[in-house]
């Protein structure tokens, strides 16, 4: 399990005192830092010259923003059609093979949730 990320400031602080001459145990001493997380930081600098790790990239998106797109597009045409009826839509437009809860997925990210149509009561005559 991962802890909190460095802030950028403590870093420099990291590596200035590093560079300085300062002992790594005295420098997780005075910062309040593991002396692991100090070691990794002097490791990365050594290695990259940045003390900041690179950003992980995660696994891909699987739609496009031309996709999402036509997602939002197939959405507008018909706003009350289940979720089944966009994701088949959206897959034959594409010829793809997305699981509804991927369309979901996107369709939250755009802002684009399920709502129920709010039941009111019919006006009378008299109204």
């Amino acid at each position: 399990m991962f802890g909190k990320e460095l802030s950028e400031t403590l870093r420099e602080r990291i590596i200035g005192s590093y560079l300085s001459g300062i002992k790594q145990c005295i420098i997780s001493e005075e910062l309040g830092v593991p002396k692991s997380t100090v070691n990794d930081t002097i490791k990365r600098y050594k290695k990259t010259g940045f003390a900041t790790p690179e950003k992980c990239p995660g696994h891909p998106k699987m739609l496009t923003k031309r996709d999402t797109q036509t997602l939002q597009r197939i959405v507008c045409k018909d706003r009350l059609s289940p979720l089944g009826d966009i994701t088949n839509r959206l897959n034959s437009s594409l010829n793809t093979n997305f699981h509804h809860n991927t369309v979901r997925k996107y369709l939250h990210n755009e802002g684009l949730g399920n709502y129920t149509a709010q039941k009111k009561p019919l006006l009378t005559r008299k109204q």
